[in-house]
């Protein structure tokens, strides 16, 4: 039986990166966020068990009317017309809520003729407890990046207004995710870090595919020239992942970041850099001065 993915992360770490890779994969189909699994879950009492029409017909509207981002919805990531959705949901009927919605990254994924599903929604880092107790057989990829690098990204895409707010974000849900992956185990956490991606990537993908039990293709090291197969919102944000992939995407903070900026975040993160085996490059007494300065 196939086990649900669901590739996680702070965003900006390489998530989209991952999942256009993926998707190169003759067997896996990831469509875009989806974000509606634990909110739709408050409703399942209202769904049922999905065998009569009606209740199909509340879950699909409620897909149609939650925002995935704050540009999609969650229903149009399936690509699924109305009657598609509608067979697929009746198909798998009864069903629980999350056996519903299961079907429906399943039929997403026939569709596009593959055997298996994944999904990548960065933000479901939060909720990684949640989920794999929602699904007990899923396994969860948590993509990593060097937080300096993502403080950076983040103030560049201005979802944070300073420096210290993007290394908390980064802080935040790095270590939630990281704790909880240690307690779920090897067989159902894998952490994969952005720099050996982009630095080794056939090792790495190598080693990830194996683990998740999927051919590894030279394909997916193609995956820059259908980028935009992919894409579909936001194309200033995702640019980079229609170059081949490029080790010097790796710490580019270093060039990018003032000694200052560098130490803010350290201060704020960097118990966490350490832990995961990002060198600390501000002394101590620096990273305390830099606090008193701002």
């Amino acid at each position: 039986m196939f086990e649900p993915i669901f590739i996680v992360g702070c965003e900006r770490s390489g998530t989209t990166l991952l999942r256009i890779i993926l998707n190169q994969s003759a067997e896996l189909h990831i469509p875009g966020e989806s974000w509606f699994l634990k909110e739709l879950s408050k409703h399942r009492d209202s769904y049922g068990d999905f065998s009569q029409p009606h209740q199909r017909w509340f879950f699909i509207r409620d897909l149609q009317l939650n925002h995935a981002t704050k540009d999609t919805f969650s229903f149009d990531i399936f690509q699924l017309t109305l009657s598609e959705a509608e067979a697929a949901l009746k198909q798998v009927a009864p069903a629980d809520f999350y056996g519903a919605a299961a079907s429906l990254f399943q039929a997403s994924a026939h569709k596009q003729g593959k055997p298996f599903w994944a999904d990548k929604t960065p933000r479901h880092v939060t909720q990684l407890d949640w989920l794999a107790q929602a699904y007990p057989t899923a396994k969860f990829v948590h993509v990593l990046r060097d937080g300096r690098d993502v403080a950076l990204s983040l103030m560049k895409a201005g979802w944070e207004k300073n420096i210290k707010s993007a290394a908390s974000r980064w802080q935040q849900r790095v270590s939630y995710g990281t704790i909880i992956g240690s307690q779920l185990g090897n067989e159902r956490y894998y952490e994969l870090k952005y720099e050996d991606l982009v630095t080794q990537p056939e090792l790495s993908l190598r080693k990830l595919c194996t683990w998740l039990g999927i051919e590894y293709s030279p394909d997916m090291l193609q995956h820059h020239t259908k980028t935009k197969d992919h894409i579909n919102r936001d194309w200033h944000l995702h640019a980079r992942v229609a170059e081949p992939i490029n080790g010097s995407r790796a710490f580019a903070w270093k060039k990018k970041l003032t000694r200052i900026q560098v130490a803010e975040i350290e201060h704020v993160a960097g118990a966490l850099l350490d832990q995961l085996d990002y060198e600390l490059t501000s002394p101590k007494l620096f990273r305390v001065i830099s606090r008193v300065a701002s």
